[in-house]
């Protein structure tokens, strides 16, 4: 979201900092999540290093019994599936850490009804990010736009003395007029003119 923008629609300084703060805090709060994702993935990374370090040199010890390299054989047949399990669970962590990312840079408004309508399967996590997850999330935008909020909602709502809304008039405003965000707002905020309006 750009500052610029925000000033052309004529808001005031304080309103576009709220703006900006409030859309920071989701992009941190998604940063976090890869940043945490990838610590998961360092730590298991270290955890089978260790093993696989510990598993070599009892092979190596020249007075292990015939039943104790058995015991290691079969050990390390169960490390190399704890291994790929392993990967491929890290794997996911971190697509599904830079999916949550995309998505809230998409400004998704339910990422988990967005994320049900992607195909995973085409989805493949590289360096730069997401293959795959431009085209798709573009076609969503196009077919499903209620799903993502548009640049105009960006703009903050003025209230009023009584706690309503002041920028808007909901008396003059039919059902069609309402977008579905501000019907859920309208509904937790003012309920009679919700009920009003929905009759």
């Amino acid at each position: 979201m750009e500052r610029d923008f925000l000033k052309e629609l004529g808001l005031e300084k304080e309103t576009i900092d709220s703006i900006m703060a409030e859309h920071g805090k989701s992009i941190q709060n998604e940063k976090d999540k890869v940043t945490s994702a990838e610590a998961e993935r360092d730590g298991l990374k270290s955890q089978l290093a260790q093993r696989d370090d510990d598993i070599e040199a009892l092979k190596t010890d020249s007075g292990t019994s015939k039943s104790l390299k058995t015991q290691l054989e079969t050990l390390q047949d169960n490390y190399e599936t704890l291994k790929k399990d392993s990967e491929a669970k890290l794997v996911e962590t971190r697509k599904g850490a830079a999916l949550d990312l995309a998505l809230a840079n998409a400004k998704a408004r339910n990422p988990k009804a967005v994320k049900a309508l992607l195909d995973n399967d085409k989805l493949e996590l590289t360096d730069e990010g997401l293959k795959g997850l431009d085209e798709q999330l573009g076609a969503l935008q196009e077919s499903d736009a209620y799903l993502f909020a548009q640049e105009s909602e960006n703009v903050a709502p003025k209230w009023g003395i009584n706690g309503n809304q002041t920028n808007n008039n909901p008396t003059s405003k039919s059902l069609a007029d309402y977008s579905y965000q501000e019907l859920a707002d309208l509904k937790t905020s003012d309920p009679a003119t919700f009920e009003s309006i929905t009759k």
